[in-house]
């Protein structure tokens, strides 16, 4: 079976996917996007920037239209009232707490802008074969990036600055996405394959690895991949580790465990976390020994100016660093947000206008260092994210967020689960995986505002409950065919 949605007419049928070969292209190029667009000169790579955003747009009216012109409805997803409750509650904390309307409609659009690949692939017809070839396209780039990232491990820093660094740009007061990446503000040491900054690269690379490992995990009982997928799976985990981000590190160590996890292989999953478990406490033991010869450090003066990798990953096990977090870092401002919400008892957050919300926390605050603080460390207020999201929508906007995870990860695992064709049940492996990813690293990361990471979220999504949608007609159409079959029999 060639497709999943026959159609006797095979020009109509090559005409409807279009949509997808668009969403496809894009998909290939995203990752590389800010290396292309530094070669072009003046004003260009700003409006370029915009492009496949709104081509994207455009092409969610499209493919819905057609959808209803045929007599077709949309297809339903698990998560369409809670986009519609989240917003609604978006709209009550506007209005409880004041927030400008602008500034709260940029902070939406940019955790928000790739809902619309979710939705275009949703309503889809997509076969396998073109799912195949999809999934085998994102092993590629993510391969690519990957080699890219560790290539530049061992670069020296002045060339990938001079040749990879995106160029940094501004539209009024907007400054374009990380221009630390063109200062040479990035930690020194740290590798960003074509990206803007590190961050992009270990989140777009976590995706790589759940896409491999589940790819591996899907199609047979082993543990060991190939030489080949162990190649790939080395490749992707060393890009993570040259992008010096000590929780995708983590995250990508125990990622093996949460594709098992999602797969339900139970007696694999309980070997390997033995296995993990003894070689956790060789390695606490090696960390005791260690870990007093790692030099202390004050600041991220001091962070930014390390090259030896393994101290700085290795720094997060010393007194110092938690101490410094909890005074000055992530640490502060997780505590300074549940304050604040918890002081005024604002359940709805402060409002999605960044300014608006800074505001507001100012005012909770009892002490002139304390509110210097929030204002001086203001551009990294999102990285502890999920605090950060807090703040702009409340326990209520986070409540009904992970609710939303929590909905599409029963899908993926269900896809994963009751599946029998490879490509399905590494979709769903893979999906299901990256949920448990973006929850972790979220704490440590505004991945939701990185464009090669939300994008690609947002498609696999798509596909999962696209996918769902299918298999869930197959399982009906087997149903009414043995029903038919037991009573022609009696």
């Amino acid at each position: 079976m060639t497709s999943l949605y026959p159609s006797t007419d095979k020009t109509f049928e090559r005409v409807t996917n279009i949509p997808f070969w668009i969403v496809f292209v894009i998909a290939l190029y995203t990752p590389f996007e800010e290396f292309f667009l530094r070669w072009l000169p003046g004003i260009i790579p700003v409006a370029l920037r915009f492009v496949p955003e709104l081509v994207l747009y455009g092409l969610l009216v499209y493919v819905c239209g057609m959808r209803l012109i045929r007599g077709n409805s949309l297809r339903k997803t698990p998560i369409d009232l809670l986009v519609a409750l989240f917003f609604a509650a978006t709209a009550v904390s506007i209005v409880l707490n004041g927030s400008p309307i602008v500034g709260s409609i940029i902070n939406l659009r940019t955790i928000w802008r790739y809902l619309s690949v979710f939705y275009i692939v949703v309503n889809l017809d997509i076969s396998f074969s073109e799912l195949r070839r999809l999934l085998k396209g994102l092993r590629i780039v993510m391969l690519i990036q990957g080699i890219i990232g560790s290539v530049q491990y061992f670069l020296p820093a002045s060339f990938n600055q001079a040749f990879f660094a995106p160029r940094g740009f501004e539209i009024g007061d907007y400054e374009g996405e990380s221009p630390a990446a063109t200062q040479g503000g990035l930690k020194v040491g740290a590798t960003a394959g074509t990206f803007s900054d590190s961050a992009v690269l270990s989140a777009f690379l976590l995706i790589g690895l759940s896409l491999f490992l589940s790819g591996t995990f899907a199609v047979g009982n082993g543990l060991l991949p190939s030489f080949s997928e162990m190649g790939s799976i080395g490749t992707i985990m060393f890009g993570i580790f040259a992008s010096k981000k000590r929780a995708a590190l983590a995250i990508a160590l125990i990622s093996p465990l949460l594709v098992l996890l999602v797969l339900n292989r139970r007696r694999s999953l309980i070997n390997t976390t033995w296995l993990y478990s003894a070689l956790g406490i060789l390695g606490l033991l090696g960390i005791a020994l260690f870990v007093g010869s790692v030099e202390s450090f004050s600041g991220a003066d001091d962070r930014q100016k390390s090259i030896d990798l393994s101290t700085y990953f290795l720094q997060v096990f010393s007194a110092d660093y938690w101490q410094q977090s909890n005074e000055q870092a992530r640490g502060w401002f997780m505590q300074t947000i549940l304050h604040g919400l918890f002081s005024t008892r604002s359940w709805f957050g402060f409002g999605p206008d960044f300014e608006h919300t800074q505001k507001a926390l100012r005012a909770t605050l009892s002490t002139a260092t304390d509110m210097a603080k929030l204002e001086r460390d203001a551009p990294v207020f999102d990285d502890s994210f999920w605090f950060a999201f807090m703040a702009y929508f409340g326990i209520v906007g986070t409540a009904i967020y992970g609710f939303m995870l929590k909905r599409l990860y029963d899908s993926a695992r269900w896809l994963a689960r009751v599946s029998s064709r490879p490509e399905l049940r590494t979709l769903g492996a893979t999906f299901g995986t990256l949920i448990f990813m973006t929850v972790l690293y979220t704490f440590v990361e505004r991945i939701f505002r990185l464009r090669a990471f939300s994008f690609y979220f947002w498609l696999l999504a798509g596909l999962v409950v696209n996918m769902c949608h299918v298999k869930m007609a197959e399982i009906e159409q087997s149903r009414r065919l043995q029903t038919h079959t037991d009573e022609h029999i009696g």
